[in-house]
C-alpha cells in the first residue's frame, strides 16, 4: 500500500513539472517585420543614447578630442543606418498597403450576373445576391 502511494505521489509530481513544458506555447504571433522594425528601433535608440552619452563625457573632459570625435562619427552611422532601414521598411510597408488597395479597386464594378453596380462597401449584389468576384 505505501508503495502505491509513493508511485501515485511521485507521478502526480513528474505530471505538475512536465506539464508546463508539454503545454503548446501561447506566445503571440510576431512577423518578420514587426521583429525587424523593433531592432532597428533599438538600434537607433542606443545609437542615440549613446551620442548623448558622448557629447556629456567630451564636456566633462572624459574623452579626448580624437576619441570623442571617432566614437561620434561611429554611433551616427549607426543611428543613421538604423533611420535609412526603418524609412526602408516603412516605405516597403506603404508600397504592400497600395498594392492590397488596388487590388480592392480593381475587383469588378458591375455584377457579372445581372450587370448592377456595386457599392465600395458591398460584397453581394443587391439586385440578384451573386457575390463579387
Amino acid at each position: 500500500m505505501t508503495t502505491l502511494v509513493c508511485v501515485v505521489i511521485t507521478l502526480a509530481v513528474a505530471s505538475a513539472i512536465a506539464w508546463p513544458l508539454m503545454a503548446a506555447e501561447t506566445s503571440p504571433v510576431v512577423t518578420l517585420k514587426q521583429k525587424s522594425d523593433e531592432l532597428w528601433q533599438r538600434e537607433k535608440s542606443v545609437a542615440l543614447v549613446a551620442i548623448k552619452e558622448a557629447d556629456f563625457d567630451k564636456a566633462t573632459g572624459k574623452l579626448s578630442d580624437e576619441d570623442y570625435a571617432e566614437l561620434r562619427y561611429d554611433y551616427e552611422e549607426r543611428a543613421l543606418q538604423a533611420m535609412n532601414e526603418l524609412d526602408r521598411l516603412d516605405s516597403a510597408a506603404r508600397e504592400a498597403a497600395a498594392t492590397d488597395d488596388a487590388a480592392a479597386t480593381a475587383r469588378a464594378a458591375f455584377c457579372t450576373a445581372c450587370g448592377t453596380r456595386f457599392g465600395d462597401e458591398h460584397t453581394f449584389c443587391a439586385s440578384c445576391g451573386n457575390p463579387r468576384s
